[in-house]
């Protein structure tokens, strides 16, 4: 018997993993495709051509998680993409920032005014004093009460457009705002949005506090560095060997069924698979009001070079994230779109060019360019979709469509089936009101079952590429294993 079955080869199933293993427990992954990675992966999309579908940057991966795992000797490399966001407006104005603060506040005191650049620095050196003071807790179980003495209601509770409030400008808000509506069903007035923009403030991997940045050779590079390390540590991680359900007895999880039937029977089970998926394989109700309907669509570019924007002519603004969504009304109206079933007539986009800093996963002269674009309804089609952000792309960047040489188009229902991600949604759920702290799923007794943890993104502290919720799930399975030997 194992002492833990993980299910699922995701980020946080090989977090889990790699700690289980070096507690000294015997642990066993087990991943339905033939590479591990879920949506953080790199994949061969076209012949010579590597990109990742997915998760498309990297700044969340705790920084602990980085150490003690030493995924540096395990092949990961990170670098800051700078810029941090280029918003580029069909007027040819452009809105810039970087990584670096002041740098962010000279650029916009020169290309808006210093009205614009003085509330940003106070709205970015607020929230930087908040974030420092949240980093920690993104390790510790939730608490509520911590987390409002930590950032305060505004940034837990309330709307990314009230925190923008003073910025005078509007298009100088829309970049900031979008990043409160990432892989979010939400308008930047929502409640709540104010927070997801905030989480992404959160992050620490790419170096300075905040940046986001790219793992040299895409983003399978972080999970076969942690599946190194959970490896190296004694886990066995098993590909090709779908899960067909979770083993419970009188309130116990006992192990788990493949596939092909086998039965492989664990004192633990840490599922890496959303809530919707896990409660269908342990033959559990859904949790009530669980929203994990997606409102992306991830559409790949393959180019034959790099166009030039009106706004920033050459390469430089490809090395970044690019913002696409002028307006805060254009936010507002995609949402409602989505919201009363009809594909945004103007989606907004953020997209990456990893190829234009990382040219090994790519022949010369080809790029790929990731744009993540919403809002859309689940069932949306996923080419219309495309065609409409490259068209709305197009208005800030009239060469994109001539460079285009061929494209792959990810709706919910295309993410779903590729990801095993229930709903395509990319967090596992709502990172919004009654799906916070608390309210998400927490690891230990999932769905009130005995030795069933929840260890991917739908649980504390939320979805992107932390680490967390495995880390979290793993502590709480070796306490109460360890306390049963």
């Amino acid at each position: 018997m194992l002492d833990a079955a993980v299910v699922g080869a995701g980020h946080n199933g090989l977090v889990a993993a790699a700690y289980l293993a070096r507690a000294g427990l015997s642990v066993e992954v087990f991943e339905r495709r033939d590479v591990v990675g879920g949506a953080c992966v790199t994949e061969e999309l076209w012949p010579g051509v590597r990109a990742s579908p997915g998760a498309y940057t990297l700044s969340l991966l705790r920084r602990e998680i980085m150490a003690e795992l030493d995924l540096a000797s395990h092949g990961l490399d990170v670098h800051v993409h700078e810029p941090y966001l280029f918003a580029p407006l069909p007027d040819g104005r452009r809105v810039v920032t970087w990584s670096d603060r002041a740098r962010t506040h000279e650029q916009l005191a020169r290309e808006w005014s210093r009205a614009d650049a003085g509330a940003y620095a106070a709205w970015a050196d607020r929230w930087e004093a908040a974030a420092a003071r949240a980093r920690p807790l993104m390790l510790q179980p939730p608490d509520r009460e911590r987390w409002l003495a930590a950032i305060g209601p505004e940034i837990l509770d309330g709307s990314i457009a009230a925190e923008l409030a003073a910025i005078p400008s509007e298009p100088v808000r829309v970049p900031f705002a979008i990043q409160g509506l990432i892989g979010t069903l939400a308008a930047p007035d929502d409640p709540g949005t104010a927070f997801v923009a905030f989480y992404h403030d959160l992050g620490e991997a790419a170096g300075p506090p905040g940046a986001w940045g790219y793992a040299r050779g895409g983003m399978g590079a972080v999970t076969a560095a942690l599946r190194a390390a959970a490896e190296q540590a004694g886990a066995a991680v098993r590909t090709e060997t779908p899960v067909e359900r979770i083993l419970v007895a009188d309130g116990v999880a006992h192990g788990i069924v493949l596939a092909d039937g086998r039965e492989v029977r664990a004192r633990a089970v840490l599922s890496n698979a959303d809530p919707l998926r896990t409660c269908a394989l342990a033959g559990l109700p859904a949790p009530e009001g669980w929203r994990q309907e997606g409102p992306t669509v991830k559409v790949m570019l393959l180019l034959d070079g790099l166009p030039d924007f009106p706004a920033w002519p050459g390469p430089e603004p490809w090395a970044g994230t690019i913002d696409v969504g002028f307006t805060l009304d254009d936010l507002t109206v995609a949402a409602a779109d989505a919201r009363a079933g009809r594909p945004a007539a103007r989606p907004w986009i953020e997209a990456s060019c990893q190829t234009a800093s990382d040219p090994t996963l790519v022949p010369d002269g080809r790029h790929v360019l990731s744009m993540f674009c919403q809002c859309f309804p689940a069932d949306v089609d996923a080419d219309a979709a495309a065609d409409a952000a490259i068209a709305r792309f197009a208005e800030v960047c009239p060469q994109l469509p001539d460079r285009i040489v061929d494209r792959l188009a990810l709706g919910p229902r295309e993410l779903e089936a590729r990801f095993g991600i229930t709903g395509g949604h990319i967090f596992h759920g709502e990172m919004l009101p009654g799906q916070l702290l608390e309210d998400r799923p927490g690891a230990r007794r999932f769905g009130g079952v005995e030795s069933l943890y929840l260890a991917g993104s739908g649980a504390h502290p939320g979805g992107a590429v932390t680490g967390a919720p495995g880390y979290l799930a793993a502590q709480a399975a070796i306490t109460d294993l360890q306390g049963t030997l």
